[in-house]
């Protein structure tokens, strides 16, 4: 009878610990992806921003301020596959007036579109939680390339 007892205690003792893990991991996991996602929509809405400003530039100061800000959210030299490196240099040049032609702010509109509709494709697939089906891979912007 008290080895039935023991074991009985002792198999609730491992139950409970292995149920606060889960609870434990589970929870951290859940406030670390509502931080995630809260950032990841923050930086979808100051890019917004930027590129609406980007493509309004009408002096040379503001272009470098909007251009050094993309810069640090794009991460251009990150994957030379991706978009981003294409639509910083276009932001940069921005500064010269011969170039703030409606073909580059269109460009620069376009590329800002695609990388955005990448980023929210993911961040769905991450909230789904579905992790055994493989990540949405971005792909380059149709388009001409300028660099």
């Amino acid at each position: 009878m008290t080895a039935t007892l023991l074991a009985g205690l002792l198999g609730g003792v491992i139950a409970a610990g292995i149920t606060l893990a889960g609870v434990l991991i589970t929870n951290r996991w859940r406030l670390a992806e509502e931080n995630v996602i809260k950032q990841r929509a923050e930086w979808r809405g100051a890019v917004r921003l930027l590129i609406s400003e980007a493509v309004n530039i009408e002096n040379e100061k503001d272009a470098r301020r909007i251009w050094a800000e993309i810069a640090l959210r794009m991460n251009p030299d990150e994957d030379p596959k991706k978009d981003d490196a294409e639509l910083v240099a276009l932001v940069r040049d921005l500064s010269r007036e011969e170039n703030r032609t409606d073909d580059r702010r269109e460009r620069i509109v376009n590329l800002a579109a695609h990388i955005l509709k990448h980023d929210w494709t993911r961040a769905k697939w991450e909230a789904q939680g579905w992790f055994w089906e493989e990540e949405p891979e971005q792909t380059r912007c149709p388009g001409e390339r300028r660099i």
